[in-house]
């Protein structure tokens, strides 16, 4: 009977403080130890991808092992679903996108895996102890519905493009979020898209790890044409920049 292979969770370097765990590594702690397994009796180890780990580096990970003779003695598991494109997650950076793997699971519901990379935004000023912070959680709720609405809705309306403005957005914090897999649900609470100028919507966006549900995110929002909100914008930003003129003036003349 074979013995049962031995696990290893990879994390990417700025999850450190997660690192502390028995059968958890960063990428430069597994890195300086391959000579070790090199060195090892002979058996398996799965190595299992956390967050933090490109498709890139991994790849560079996969072949540091195989240098040091050990491609059949590690195997490596890394989903391999892609982000989601500029165009559905508004981002510009793929380091920034956190939505991957986007899919229908039946009408109404939505799910995607989360994808962080040690060098989006949201970690580059704030990363502390093994947890990541809530601030993901939400982000990853907007890019969701903005990734399922233009992939799934606004789809509906070809040659259009559209301008989300949030209506209203709450979220509940109810377990710690790690650097592991995860999972993002979305669940269509309201749908109008019948007129092509103006969709709106209400739903529910949960985070998932571990069994848990990690966070609940609950939203409205309605997309627009852009001209509209553009005049809109424009009338309200002029608005605000007479009424700061206006008050500082006032402030220096009763000085």
């Amino acid at each position: 009977m074979s013995a049962q292979p031995r696990t290893v969770l990879l994390v990417g370097d700025r999850f450190a403080g997660f690192a502390v765990h028995e059968g958890v590594l960063t990428v430069s702690q597994f890195t300086e130890q391959l000579p070790l397994y090199a060195a090892a009796a002979a058996g398996r180890t799965q190595v299992l991808a956390g967050q933090g780990i490109t498709a890139v580096r991994w790849q560079e990970l996969r072949e540091d092992a195989a240098r040091h003779g050990l491609r059949e003695r590690l195997d490596f598991r890394r989903p391999e679903s892609a982000l989601s494109p500029r165009g559905e997650a508004h981002k510009h950076q793929s380091q920034n996108t956190l939505i991957a793997g986007l899919r229908r699971e039946q009408e109404g519901r939505f799910s995607a895996d989360l994808r962080l990379h040690e060098d989006n935004e949201l970690l580059l000023d704030h990363q502390t102890g093994q947890h990541v912070q809530g601030m993901v959680a939400v982000e990853a709720a907007r890019q969701m519905f903005l990734a399922v609405s233009e992939r799934y809705y606004a789809s509906r309306h070809p040659g259009r493009s559209y301008y989300y403005v949030i209506d209203s957005m709450n979220t509940s914090f109810e377990n710690f979020l790690f650097p592991l897999e995860a999972t993002i649900e979305f669940l269509t609470l309201r749908a109008e898209v019948t007129d092509p100028e103006r969709l709106s919507f209400a739903a529910d966006i949960s985070v998932h790890q571990a069994g848990r549900r990690a966070a609940l995110t609950s939203v409205t929002y309605t997309a627009f044409d852009p001209a509209l909100i553009e005049s809109k914008e424009t009338r309200r930003a002029r608005f605000a920049v007479d009424h700061t003129v206006s008050a500082t003036a006032q402030v220096l003349l009763a000085a």
